[in-house]
């Protein structure tokens, strides 16, 4: 798997997960994933998606991390599993 292919994974559950929670809406989810698409394509760094959202105001940090430690606990679930 290259690399790109990882951080679009990552940013797409990411993404699942703080709409889920309802942190975010679909719309604000589309644009932040919008800004990250068009640096990417300017050539910018990478930018996670938690990063984004938190720079636009739709999320705080100690929500990302609440996001993140459900992503966490769902891959170490994952691994288990195998």
């Amino acid at each position: 798997m290259n690399e790109n292919h990882s951080r679009d994974d990552e940013a797409r559950l990411f993404g699942e997960v703080a709409f889920e929670l309802g942190h975010v809406t679909t719309a604000q989810l589309y644009e932040a994933l919008t800004v990250q698409a068009r640096r990417e394509a300017r050539g910018e760094p990478h930018r996670f998606l938690g990063e984004i959202l938190v720079g636009l105001g739709y999320l705080t940090e100690p929500k990302v991390l609440e996001i993140l430690a459900v992503l966490h606990d769902h891959d170490q679930r994952r691994i288990r599993d195998r």
